[in-house]
């Protein structure tokens, strides 16, 4: 067994809370930002972002402000024409669209021409209060499943405590975790008014640096915990245990997929052993009154593998060609990259402990355009027979074995690493393995591919 999680190194930095989610007199708040950044400071917050509707809080303009000891993160929320989000960090504006897909494709290219450079690009997205209005359906978990290219979903949001609908939303984030997708839990004010709004729920990060890249380098990697109040001092992992330690929490829920309860102490702290057959757990801690905080994720390989036997690997390696723009799967042939002098960029699978381990990342390739992508491998074999090809996908695919095409079938985002599972033939020596992947219109991002 194998737990990858994002509390790896807790040492050398400090923990930092802050909030993401307030309203200023730019949009529909009732303060200055001035006022809402002093505000924050005198709680003792360590950053801030302003996220008014559709108006953007430069960088040029956070340095403007008096930032009484915090770090202004630029950002806003994006909230016409569609379930509201949050652009953190953002470099530039993004207009916002009915189509959510294309705003979050917006927002994740910003960083695609910089990331070729071994840099990362300025923003990421959240999904906010996604139990919001009477119905629970201010975004609902059809949509969730459909989008791809944001980080995490707002499991708390403190101004819909006095709205229709739940300020909670850690049901659709374990739907979302049951079936494969990896992201994280945030809990924000959403503030608005100068009383009541403010203090509710935040994210506290372990930083290694107290600047603005260090926090978003903690929250881009899931190292922070989501709070209403009670205060974690301690995650643990050796092994197959996992201990959490709190200052004030009374009773500690440990949970695995879908929500199951496996174990539950009435204390400060907990350990576990982590269940077989989890593809997830994650811990509620529970203070007095309605005050909490939740973990991120810790997801679990329990695959022979992980177990040290034989099982399952991904391919650590792929050739990945040049978008081929334009074209639909009847134009799909196994030779098509020599055949249309296609450039060819070999590309590593996400590596272990990654939150996306085993991806095959072609977004630079696909550009958010329509066409086709076609990913090689080389597979050996001792002898010749017969092994199981697990593949994941967001678009139409089709899979050639040494020429011969052993699938064709649709897809739809996001890709699960388990989508697909197929028996394959393997000769003796070398086997080339060919998919070419439909862009899926533009918003597909790549493959998982691993061999038995």
């Amino acid at each position: 067994m194998q737990i990858s999680h994002p509390y790896t190194d807790l040492t050398g930095g400090q923990w930092l809370r802050g909030n993401l989610h307030a309203h200023s007199t730019r949009s529909d708040g009732e303060r200055t930002p001035q006022a809402v950044i002093d505000d924050y400071a005198a709680r003792g917050y360590g950053f801030l972002m302003l996220s008014d509707h559709d108006i953007l809080s430069s960088r040029d303009e956070c340095a403007e402000w008096s930032r009484r000891g915090m770090i202004l993160i630029p950002g806003n929320e994006v909230s016409a024409l569609g379930p509201h989000l949050l652009h953190v960090d953002a470099d530039r504006y993004v207009k916002p669209s009915r189509y959510r897909q294309e705003v979050l494709n917006q927002i994740n290219a910003c960083g695609i021409g910089s990331e070729s450079n071994g840099k990362r690009g300025r923003g990421f997205a959240v999904i906010n209060h996604p139990n919001w209005h009477g119905n629970f359906d201010h975004c609902s978990i059809e949509q969730l499943r459909e989008w791809t290219g944001y980080i995490g979903v707002e499991i708390f949001n403190g101004v819909i405590c006095r709205l229709e609908g739940s300020p909670y939303a850690t049901n659709k984030w374990d739907m979302l975790l049951n079936e494969g997708r990896r992201i994280w839990g945030f809990a924000n004010d959403d503030s608005h008014a100068a009383s009541g709004d403010v203090e509710l729920g935040w994210n506290t990060a372990y930083v290694k640096e107290r600047t603005l890249d260090g926090v978003i380098d903690s929250l881009v990697n899931g190292r922070f915990y989501c709070s209403t109040g009670v205060t974690i001092s301690g995650i643990h992992v050796n092994g197959d245990r996992i201990r959490i330690e709190t200052e004030n929490a009374q009773r500690i829920v440990a949970l695995k997929n879908t929500a199951q309860r496996f174990a539950v102490a009435d204390a400060s702290s907990i350990e576990v052993t982590v269940p077989p057959r989890s593809k997830y757990v994650r811990f509620e801690c529970w203070g007095p009154g309605e005050k909490f905080a939740w973990t991120q994720p810790f997801f679990i390989d329990d695959s022979p593998s992980s177990r040290g036997g034989k099982g399952r690997g991904f391919i650590p390696e792929w050739r990945v060609s040049n978008l081929l723009e334009n074209r639909s799967m009847t134009d799909a042939r196994p030779d098509a990259v020599t055949a249309h002098n296609l450039k060819v960029k070999t590309v590593a699978a996400a590596p272990p402990g990654d939150i996306a381990e085993g991806f095959v990342d072609a977004r630079e390739q696909i550009a958010g355009q329509p066409g086709l992508v076609y990913f090689a491998a080389n597979v050996s074999s001792v002898t010749d027979r017969r092994a199981t090809l697990t593949v994941g996908y967001d678009g139409p695919i089709r899979i050639w074995i040494n020429g011969e095409q052993v699938f064709d079938g649709p897809g739809t985002n996001p890709a699960h690493p388990d989508k697909l599972a197929l028996h394959i033939p393997l000769k003796r020596g070398s086997n080339d393995l060919v998919i070419v992947l439909d862009s899926n219109g533009g918003r597909a991002w790549g493959i998982f591919g691993r061999i038995d």
